[in-house]
């Protein structure tokens, strides 16, 4: 067996220091930092007697001769558990009931219901109310549309009665006007125009009434002639005027219908109305198998005074 050489040797004593060396640091990095503190203990009062009396702890009796020694150390007197002052304790019970201040009571549940109920309630009779306010505002807003509608008519219908009375004003005009001569005018009153006679026929050349019904007249009615001769309305009034009688006349010739109408009348008097009327539905024209069912002309009467 050969000896080993001192430079194994000087190598395994290096190697051999440095384990122990490595080691000894991991054993108090690792494991001092994890050794269990010693436990604190509890301090117990055995006493010296089972009797005593007083709040202080005696003094210990010594032999004589004997000093006291102080203890070089003395036990950390053990706290009794902290106790809990009134304050706290109220400030626990204020707190206690806070936490339980949101829940809320059957009541004041039944209070919040009614109340939405009726905020509900109401929001739903204002909607009502517009809604009814809008209906009459487009109510009233159709009723003015058809009163709009209603006068635009009347106008169109004056207009058109306007037009037929003039046209059956012309027509009368040029009627008797009709002379010997040129002339467009009749009459000893002056102006433009047909002064009528008594009579009532053409080229009499008398011009004053008699006021019992003497009367000027004229009618239009076009396409068809006069049966006979018109009718004179019987009046014994001193009133005069003209009064322009609208007549509706069927196939037949007869009037079936007769209005006095403003477009040319003179007068508003009411009995020269109702006895031009009277008249005027007493005339009767040459049959017309094809005139229309109603045909539409005018009759003109000119009230005079004596």
């Amino acid at each position: 067996m050969t000896n080993p050489s001192k430079k194994d040797k000087r190598a395994g004593v290096i190697g051999s220091t440095i384990f122990h060396v490595v080691l000894l640091i991991l054993l108090m990095v690792l494991g001092l930092s994890s050794m269990p503190r010693e436990e604190e203990g509890i301090l117990v009062d055995f006493g010296d007697g089972p009797t005593g009396m007083g709040a202080s702890e005696p003094i210990l009796s010594q032999p004589a001769g004997v000093q006291n020694k102080q203890p070089t150390s003395q036990p950390e007197p053990v706290s009794p558990p902290p106790t809990t002052s009134p304050e706290a304790a109220e400030e626990t019970v204020n707190t206690q009931d806070f936490e339980e201040a949101p829940s809320i009571s059957e009541e004041e549940k039944a209070k919040q219901e009614a109340e939405k109920k009726r905020l509900e309630e109401e929001r739903k009779r204002q909607e009502e109310i517009e809604r009814q306010k809008r209906i009459e505002e487009e109510k009233r807003r159709q009723e003015e549309l058809e009163r709009q509608r209603k006068l635009e008519e009347e106008r169109k219908r004056q207009e058109e009665l306007e037009r037929k009375a003039q046209e059956a004003r012309n027509n009368v005009l040029n009627a008797f006007s009709k002379t010997e001569g040129t002339g467009a005018s009749q009459g000893e009153a002056g102006g433009v125009g047909n002064q009528g006679a008594p009579g009532g026929e053409p080229g009499v050349g008398t011009y004053t009434g008699t006021g019992k019904g003497k009367s000027g007249t004229g009618y239009d009615l076009r396409g068809r002639s006069l049966k006979g001769s018109l009718p004179k309305p019987e009046y014994n009034i001193q009133e005069e005027g003209i009064v322009v009688v609208q007549i509706t006349v069927d196939p037949d010739g007869n009037v079936i219908n007769a209005v006095p109408i403003l477009k040319g009348t003179t007068t508003q008097n009411s009995y020269l109305w109702r006895v031009a009327k009277a008249a005027a539905m007493k005339a009767r024209f040459n049959p017309d198998p094809n005139a229309p069912a109603k045909q539409v002309g005018t009759i003109t009467y000119h009230f005079s005074l004596e």
